[in-house]
């Protein structure tokens, strides 16, 4: 404040002729210099010294004399003159309480526009000057606190109403014996227009960086972030991006990968080329985040920074990873239709070796006879139990291929009237094995009407249901947890199929999303989030629905609600009563024909068909049909369908051509059909067909029903 008070003092009416002293305290006055360079004439130190009083008032009063001497030279208005007609910067006098202009050099003229005769004699704010009128109150005021006013940014309008930008300098000044105000106005109007400038860039440029859908963030040469956009915080789990700035990238990206993206950011440093690559990051809950970054260099805020553009791969990711574990299910439900159909084939001779040893065994005597040799009767009935015992493992192999098939039958698309409890039966067999470990099994199924729909689409649902009660369980105590499957009829006449688990069940906050595509409570790996939601899928295509009801620690419970299949009209009543059905004929003997490229197949049907027909056998259906085109002629003939070189519908189609008679007899043999083009065609066709492996008995009595028709 001393500096300030001097200086005023100074510019008041007669100030200049004062003597100002100061006093301050010994060892503080260094703190006066500033003082004694605005003016000052001496200083003294408290307490008073007599003699350096003297002393300092002696010098006080010759700086006086010598001050006092100067101002009557003439050379002073002259020099204030000189520097008003010279420099470049506005520059004005006025009175100090009204501030009317006394003087103004030319450059001042030029920028307000106004004739020095208009501007003489006038206020600032005759003239409009000011922008705003308090502004120079504001600026009076601080004057005669101060005694000088620095770098006041103002604005001023011209005369012709142009705004313009100043930095203003003001200071006091004797002017004709009196007070007055000097001041300057250097114009930084382009300045402000280029900071104007900037500013609108900044905005522009922080405006579209937030408008962008990408991720963009900037780091510095220490790759730490400088500036983020909103998207780069929530993407990454942060609500602000002010928690961003500073970050190192090491914190955003796993450990394994900082060595790559630390080498990327320094190589388009060195090199100036922008970078593509895919990119981790750690979110703030410590979950990765999949990106697609553009890295570059740019210039930014005055220092090489690095800007990274990315775009949010994370969900793409997981659909990719999801519709890849789809395929590989897809790809093992054709895997199991193709081995199922493998098996079929040695479970064909398998099941026909079978049942003739045990029919051939049954003409032996029995183990009881009398006379028989005990060892040998304990070997027959060993022989005989262990047969039985065989045909009962390989009719459970039988079941559960056909299961297997069933299920895999992914293209079968049309619906047809289905025992819901017999599709529930061999789904519980497939899921047996994941069930077992993990809970007791427990069936409860009512008399329920057919439903309408496709067989293995619906096993593919009861699975799938079944499958998830059994992971909800833990595995090791089984004896503790439980599935129930029911199956019942609504009061509505609606069927009903449950799959209740006492299984760990399924948050609130979870339950609306259940059935929504990828949506899966299941750790990483273990579930596609695809199942419930191809359930429900298939489920409401049959015009029916699918419910959840559950709890955590409570288990869960999936209802299947599906309308009943529509009976068929009975039948109008006779009016006569039916004719007795004629007696069944006595069994017939014909010639047969079995092609099929399996020995084994060949040679089982043989020996099971041989004791009660004429049957000729071949391995490749090229040989069958020389003997037929030789002239040899047979009542039915067995054909497989699928067989290398000419196939069973090669086969067929030249029969139709060349033997229409033969091509009428035809049955084909088919361990399951494996392609589309095999399933249309055998649906085509009218020739009848049998899946292998099949009962002895079912062979013989589709032969009689054959050579019926002959």
């Amino acid at each position: 404040m001393r500096a300030p008070l001097v200086r005023a003092l100074r510019s008041l009416p007669e100030g200049a002729a004062a003597v100002v002293l100061l006093v301050g305290r010994r060892g503080a006055l260094a703190g006066l210099t500033a003082a004694l360079e605005e003016g000052a004439d001496e200083v003294l130190a408290w307490p008073l010294d007599v003699d350096e009083v003297d002393v300092r008032l002696d010098m006080a009063e010759r700086r006086h004399g010598r001050r006092e001497s100067r101002a009557n030279l003439t050379y002073g208005d002259e020099l204030r003159d000189t520097m008003l007609s010279v420099s470049p910067v506005p520059t004005s006098i006025t009175t100090l309480d009204e501030g009317r202009v006394v003087a103004a050099n030319d450059a001042y003229v030029r920028a307000f526009g106004y004739t020095r005769e208009e501007m003489l004699g006038r206020t600032t704010v005759d003239l409009h000057l000011w922008e705003r009128s308090f502004d120079r109150a504001q600026v009076v005021e601080r004057l005669k606190q101060h005694g000088s006013v620095r770098g006041v940014d103002a604005r001023y309008h011209t005369r012709t109403g142009e705004v313009r930008h100043t930095l203003l300098f003001m200071g006091l000044v004797p002017y004709n014996g009196k007070p007055h105000v000097i001041s300057f106005f250097p114009d930084i109007t382009p300045l402000k227009q280029a900071e104007e400038e900037v500013r609108r860039s900044e905005v522009s440029f922080r405006t579209l960086m937030q408008s962008l859908p990408d991720l963009v963030a900037v780091f510095g040469r220490d790759a730490r972030v400088r500036y983020a956009n909103l998207k780069v915080a929530r993407a990454l789990g942060y609500t602000d991006v002010r928690e961003l700035v500073g970050k190192h990238i090491s914190e955003m990206i796993p450990p394994e990968d900082f060595g790559s993206a630390d080498a990327r950011m320094h190589e388009a440093i060195r090199t100036g080329r922008a970078a593509l690559q895919q990119r981790r990051m750690v979110r703030r809950d410590g979950s990765l985040l999949h990106v697609e970054s553009t890295t570059f260099p740019l210039h930014f805020d005055g220092e090489d920074s690095i800007v990274s553009v990315a775009h949010d791969q994370t969900e793409r990711h997981q659909m990719q990873a999801r519709l890849l574990q789809a395929e590989r299910m897809a790809s093992v439900g054709t895997l199991a239709a193709g081995v199922a159909h493998e098996i079929n084939n040695p479970l064909a001779y398998l099941t026909a070796n079978l049942a003739f040893a045990r029919e051939e065994l049954s003409g032996l005597p029995t183990p009881a006879a009398p006379g028989l040799d005990p060892r040998l009767a304990e070997s027959l009935a060993d022989a005989q139990a262990a047969l039985a015992e065989a045909q009962q493992g390989a009719e459970r192999v039988r079941t559960i291929v056909r299961d297997l098939k069933t299920f895999s039958r992914v293209d079968a698309v049309e619906d047809s009237v289905v025992d819901v409890r017999q599709v529930l039966e061999s789904t519980l067999n497939l899921a047996t094995t994941e069930i077992r470990h993990r809970a007791r099994l427990v069936k409860t199924f009512d008399d329920v009407a057919p439903v309408r729909a496709n067989e293995s689409r619906l096993g593919q649902v009861f699975l799938n249901l079944l499958v998830n009660a059994a992971q909800a369980i833990p595995e090791g105590v089984p004896d503790r947890h439980e599935i129930r499957v029911n199956a019942r009829m609504t009061d509505t006449g609606r069927v009903v199929v449950e799959v209740t688990d006492t299984g760990v069940g399924i948050a609130a906050e979870h339950l609306p999303r259940l059935f929504d595509p990828f949506f899966t409570t299941k750790a990483p790996g273990v579930g596609t989030g695809l199942g419930l939601s191809i359930c429900h899928n298939l489920v409401t295509a049959l015009g029916g629905e699918i419910l959840v009801q559950s709890a955590p620690g409570r288990g869960s419970t999936f209802q299947v609600i599906l309308p009943p299949a529509e009976r068929p009209r009975p039948d109008p009543e006779p009016l006569f009563p039916p004719e007795p059905e004629p007696p069944q004929p006595a069994e017939r003997r014909g010639r047969l024909l079995v092609v099929d490229d399996e020995p084994l197949v060949c040679t089982a049907l043989g020996r099971t068909l041989r004791p009660h027909h004429d049957v000729t056998l071949a391995t490749r259906a090229q040989d069958a049909l020389e003997r037929i085109e030789a002239g040899e002629h047979y009542d039915v003939v067995f054909c497989d369908l699928m067989m290398p070189g000419m196939s069973g519908m090669d086969f067929y189609a030249t029969l139709v051509q060349r033997h229409p008679d033969h091509a009428r007899r035809v049955v084909f043999l088919t361990g399951g059909a494996v392609t589309p083009a095999a399933r249309a065609f055998l649906e085509s066709v009218p020739s009848p067909h049998i899946e292998k492996p099949f009962a002895g008995r079912e062979l013989l009595s589709l032969v009689q029903e054959r050579l019926a028709r002959v």
